[in-house]
């Protein structure tokens, strides 16, 4: 019995399959670096813009800030900041979910 012919197909049908998740695996990175989200507070103060790594990339402090202590406002910043951080991951999670579901 001739099990050579066997092997090659099963070499390049597992060649095809690693090609396949790398180009997979590489359009699921360019899709999670581009990754932004902007979160606004329930008042309108803060609106937060958060990128792929979690960074701070945009704020914007809308006319209701004004009204707002010092304190309040940093500590607004911060949790609006933190919503779009989650953001980010859950838009993260869903874009692995096809990579991970093979």
């Amino acid at each position: 019995m001739d099990t050579t012919g066997d092997g090659r197909a099963w070499l390049a049908d597992y060649r095809r399959r690693l090609d396949e998740l790398r180009t997979r695996a590489e359009q699921v990175q360019t899709e999670i670096t581009a990754l932004t989200a902007t979160v606004t507070s329930p008042d309108g103060a803060v609106s937060a813009t958060v990128g792929h790594s979690g960074r701070l990339s945009g704020l914007v402090l809308g006319p209701a800030a004004e009204a707002l202590s010092r304190e309040r406002l940093a500590d607004l910043v911060v949790r609006t900041a933190a919503d779009a951080a989650a953001e980010v991951s859950r838009r993260a999670e869903r874009a692995l979910g096809p990579l991970l579901d093979r």
